[in-house]
């Protein structure tokens, strides 16, 4: 088996780990889906996007590459990348309304934790 039938793999394997839809995977590069979808199939992946998954999902690139390594440099935290997923996924006014609700939440822990240190 050639070294890109093993990258589509990876590619595969990276893109549920974080259980994400090639859609998901895709947008958050700013790259089509069939663009992104052609990899997992069949097209050659040029360095250029290697390094643009690899940069967007703090992949290792050498594992990504030659399956050497571990896959993340940093593993992500899957509920801040889920987080992330469900807030790409709102319109601009619910963007806002979620980071306002998250701001309040946060004061509210910063009261509690005043409260409970007296």
């Amino acid at each position: 088996m050639e070294e890109r039938e093993f990258m589509k793999k990876r590619l595969l394997e990276l893109r549920k780990y974080l259980k994400l839809s090639q859609k998901e995977f895709s947008a958050r590069m700013s790259m089509p889906q069939q663009t992104y979808a052609a990899f997992e199939v069949n097209r050659e992946i040029r360095d250029n996007y290697v390094r643009l998954i690899c940069q967007t999902y703090n992949v290792n690139e050498d594992w990504l590459r030659t399956g050497k390594g571990d896959m993340f440099i940093i593993k992500p935290n899957r509920e801040l990348e889920e987080i992330l997923t469900i807030y790409d996924n709102l319109q601009p006014t619910l963007k806002k309304y979620l980071l306002q609700q998250a701001k309040n939440l946060h004061d509210l822990q910063g009261k509690l934790s005043s409260t409970d240190e007296i």
